[in-house]
């Protein structure tokens, strides 16, 4: 074989192993964009269990819950409960399905012998917490009374329900004037909860006294608890045949 021959054998397998080496570069290269790609699609995509109903809940097996951070300032995505809707006031919620653990740093209280209905409410935390006996089932982020008209601390009863009302009272500069304030609940006095569209600022104190929620909370709180409404009385009050849910306030 002639030297010309031999090098242009030698020419031609070397741009074959190029190409080769070229076409393997290739393949390896939309490996790693697929990988990158899929990645960043798990990160910025809900879990295959999220739920999308209307309050964007996530399953059970994905509930164990973490509280939200205090004070509440912005929509977040919650443990169970989507905290969206914040432009809307009948919507917006800072619920959350607690894991006990979550509320260990909380207000020791001594729990109903029983499987009653219960709420707890811790101000130094501003939590609502709705339990079933010893299980806690939902818990809130709440504002509660400034230091000035702090919320009453004990052990109450809710004792009447007002689907909407008007409040107000103060005097000079602390005069206030509140139309419209849904799904209230008395348990002492003038105290109670009830729905807030005046602000979002939830996870401080900031009220004259009673316990504000988002509407959406107040609401599921109205109807979970006792005395259970007749749809209809304006000022509906508990009775011994309809008694209202056990409410204990605590610092």
């Amino acid at each position: 074989m002639s030297w010309y021959v031999l090098a242009q054998s030698v020419l031609r397998h070397k741009e074959v192993a190029g190409l080769l080496a070229l076409a393997l570069l290739f393949t390896m290269a939309a490996k790693v964009s697929a990988q990158t790609l899929y990645s960043s699609q798990a990160s910025t995509q809900p879990p295959a269990d999220w739920e999308q109903g209307h309050h964007g809940e996530l399953t059970e097996e994905t509930a164990l819950a973490l509280r939200p951070p205090l004070p509440f300032r912005e929509p977040q995505v919650g443990p169970i409960i989507k905290r969206t809707y914040a432009d809307d006031v009948d919507r917006r919620t800072t619920a959350f399905i607690p894991q006990t653990r979550a509320l260990d740093d909380l207000t020791p209280v001594e729990f109903p012998d029983d499987e009653e209905r219960w709420i707890r409410v811790d101000l130094s935390e501003q939590l609502v917490v709705a339990y079933e006996g010893d299980k806690p089932v939902r818990a809130f982020v709440v504002s509660t009374g400034l230091p000035g008209t702090p919320t009453v601390t004990g052990t109450f009863r809710i004792r009447a329900k007002v689907k909407e009302q008007t409040m107000s009272g103060g005097v000079g500069r602390n005069y206030y004037n509140l139309p419209g304030v849904k799904w209230v609940q008395y348990f002492y006095a003038d105290y109670g909860f009830h729905g807030t569209y005046w602000h979002n600022d939830f996870g401080r104190p900031k009220s004259h006294g009673c316990i504000n929620m988002t509407n959406a909370d107040a609401k599921w709180l109205f109807d979970w608890a006792g005395p259970e409404w007749d749809n209809k009385t304006i000022w509906f009050n508990s009775t011994q045949d309809n008694p209202g849910t056990l409410v204990i306030v605590t610092e």
